[in-house]
């Protein structure tokens, strides 16, 4: 007797959930290293229901989708290591300018976190465009107003990523910051790009466009923490140098000395970045495939025929792109 896709992957809906909300809570309680853990199988949970589930899809698309989520699963591996290269003093606790020889340990460690957000964002950018790979083949649909929203929540978006850390940036340091950001960067635009494409794509439920903005915003929110990361480097490098003179610099531990508090804005985020693939490993599926199941989806223009029917499915009348019903 067959069993129903959708009631057989159910158990991994409910793994990814279960994983993804430890991983929402361990980060409330700045419980950094279990989030990160908790969130790392909840996306390796989420690759294998897009590499499993809906069966009447592309393959190639369920695989875009799973390899998409295997390094949004590798982005957190790779903060795990960056927390494990943290030096393993305490730090120090110091007022009035410190001197040079805790300026420059203060620079090394700036610059070590700094070059593994860089290996984040990148990993985070391959992820990004894989998925949006993935909306790309969708077949495409004649929605104005939501490609018209999707355009300009795009718009609002890069605006949002100027405005937060690139309008006050001296020029002499432009092309340097461009240099050590791009990881970043590209990851934000893939991301913009990717919710561009979901609002001119088949998404009867909303979940691509939902999804694709989400994911778009994790990205923009990478830019922006990288490119503080960069600045503040940079800054202490020409504080050393003697181009700047900080009145007073303060530096303590405050991993060790604190205990766990509540601090909402990790657990958002958290929320945020495991939200976004999770609405696309739902919804592109669902949108390359036929309401009633019997059909394939008709293929994009300069692709061969579907791979499981028999027959390509007639064109429409007219030759004009597919309605979303």
């Amino acid at each position: 007797m067959c069993h129903d896709p959708a009631v057989r992957l159910s158990k991994v809906w409910l793994a990814f959930g279960v994983t993804g909300a430890l991983a929402v809570a361990a980060a409330t309680v700045s419980a950094t290293e279990v989030s990160l853990r908790c969130a790392a199988v909840a996306f390796v949970v989420l690759a294998w229901q897009a590499a499993a589930g809906a069966r009447s899809a592309p393959r190639r698309l369920r695989w875009l989708l799973a390899a998409g989520c295997v390094l949004f699963a590798a982005v957190p591996v790779v903060q795990l290591a960056a927390i494990a290269d943290r030096p393993a003093d305490a730090g120090w606790f110091g007022y009035g300018p410190p001197d040079t020889a805790a300026l420059t340990a203060l620079l090394d460690a700036a610059r070590r976190a700094v070059r593994w957000e860089q290996v984040s964002a990148g990993v985070r950018l391959g992820a990004v465009v894989l998925l949006a790979g993935a909306v790309h083949r969708l077949p495409r649909v004649h929605r104005r107003g939501r490609a018209v929203a999707t355009v300009a929540g795009a718009v609002v978006l890069g605006v949002g990523i100027v405005a937060d850390r690139w309008t006050g940036i001296d020029l002499d340091r432009l092309v340097p910051a461009l240099r050590g950001t791009w990881p970043g960067l590209l990851a934000a635009a893939a991301g913009i790009a990717a919710l561009v494409l979901a609002g001119r794509r088949a998404d009867r439920r909303g979940l691509v466009v939902a999804g694709a903005a989400l994911v778009a915003v994790g990205a923009a929110v990478t830019q922006s923490d990288l490119t503080g990361s960069w600045l503040s480097a940079a800054a202490l490098a020409d504080t050393i140098c003697g181009t700047t003179q900080p009145a007073i610099m303060v530096s303590t531990a405050t991993d060790s000395a604190a205990g766990a508090s509540l601090d909402l804005e990790p657990a958002l985020m958290t929320a945020v970045l495991l939200a976004g693939p999770a609405l696309l490993v739902a919804g592109v599926p669902r949108a390359a495939t036929p309401p009633e199941g019997g059909e394939a989806a008709p293929p994009e223009s300069g692709e061969a025929a579907p791979p499981e029917g028999g027959e390509a499915a007639p064109p429409e009348s007219g030759g004009a792109e597919p309605q979303d019903g």
